[in-house]
């Protein structure tokens, strides 16, 4: 599934620019996917806690799929807008019940390595599908990815649906939300982050480094590849230091690397950069998921991770609908200026209210 979602991710800033969508409308698409993803997170969530994790994944797959296979018949940037908006419905039962699953069959004290297994699953498939999609694009055209797209992610719903079904731990607690709101903004801003990269950053490199489609794919593939790599390493660093200290130092190294970005121009120093935020990124999201679903573990944590996932989700719209209007008013790097000084504020919040692992 993730597989089919980078190629039409990579795929849909590009289609948009070539019906002359403005960097604030590619912005747009960002923010129309949170819309129902962050609505939807929650009780999809309490749904999977309820009726259990695989019938909802299920459905998200399926939904998923269709959703895909419909940018196929989208001619205007008003049809990419509104079909990102439904995107994120469907998407919204995968990612919430897919990490409880892969938190229900895992121990506490291997929590952050379990975590990183579980993003490294998804992380090859996000890698894997910007390379996919940037080689369909300019040999198939855009309609044509988004087809092969969705019917890879139409097989993908055959596997899921054939899978064991996790069993859930059952412990009567209460999860305490202060604990896990702090985490939380932590996601927020390193999703935001990667938001910048996948959404905005393909228009970018073939506009303003002169990329072919196929670079583009190619440079994002190695940052999603190289993250997806490092996150189980990673992870059970944060098992063994503590997730505080991961998810800071991750955070910091992102904004820096944001900041870097604004000023490289070379397509060789933006892959460099790139590879080093995929350092940061990898150490930041099993250290998150982790504390997240400790907290949570229970009965509730289904709600829990709805929780988290429309907080982390408000950073993919975030973080695109403010740099979108700032790359069309002060050129195509402020971007990634907006990503540091983001990531720079967070970590002063982070610093006080980041309890300790």
């Amino acid at each position: 599934m993730a597989t089919a979602m980078g190629a039409a991710g990579l795929a849909l800033p590009l289609y948009a620019r070539d019906l002359n969508a403005s960097y604030t409308e590619i912005g747009l698409m960002g923010v129309a996917y949170i819309v129902f993803d962050g609505l939807f997170s929650i009780p999809a969530g309490k749904a999977g806690d309820r009726y259990g994790r695989k019938l909802l994944v299920t459905i998200g797959f399926l939904t998923t799929s269709l959703a895909i296979s419909a940018y196929y018949f989208a001619g205007a940037i008003f049809w990419l807008i509104l079909l990102r908006f439904v995107q994120g419905a469907t998407e919204a039962p995968i990612w919430v019940n897919a990490q409880a699953a892969a938190a229900d069959v895992s121990s506490t004290a291997e929590r952050g390595r379990a975590m990183g297994a579980f993003g490294a699953s998804w992380g090859l498939g996000i890698g894997v599908g910007p390379l996919i999609g940037g080689f369909l694009y300019t040999d198939v055209g855009p309609t044509m990815t988004f087809l092969i797209s969705g019917v890879i992610a139409l097989v993908s719903t055959l596997v899921i649906a054939t899978m064991p079904r996790a069993k859930p731990k059952h412990v009567k607690r209460k999860p305490n939300l202060s604990k896990i709101l702090p985490p939380c903004f932590a996601a927020m801003i390193y999703v935001g982050i990667i938001a910048i990269i996948y959404m905005l950053f393909p228009v970018y490199a073939t506009l303003g480094l002169g990329m072919t489609e196929f670079e583009a794919g190619l440079v994002i593939a190695l940052f999603s590849i190289v993250r997806a790599f490092l996150f189980v390493p990673l992870g059970g660093l944060s098992d063994r230091v503590g997730h505080r200290s991961v998810i800071i130092v991750g955070i910091v190294g992102s904004s820096l690397v944001s900041a870097a970005m604004a000023f490289a121009y070379g397509a060789l120093s933006i892959a460099a950069l790139l590879l080093v935020l995929a350092v940061a990124e990898g150490a930041t999201y099993p250290a998150v998921l982790s504390s997240i679903s400790k907290e949570g573990e229970g009965k509730d944590l289904g709600y829990v991770l709805g929780i988290f996932n429309a907080i982390a989700m408000i950073g993919w719209g975030l973080f695109p609908g403010i740099a979108g209007p700032m790359a069309d008013a002060y050129g195509a790097t402020s971007p990634f200026l907006v990503s540091a000084a983001m990531g720079f504020i967070a970590v002063l919040i982070l610093w006080r209210f980041l309890p300790k692992y």
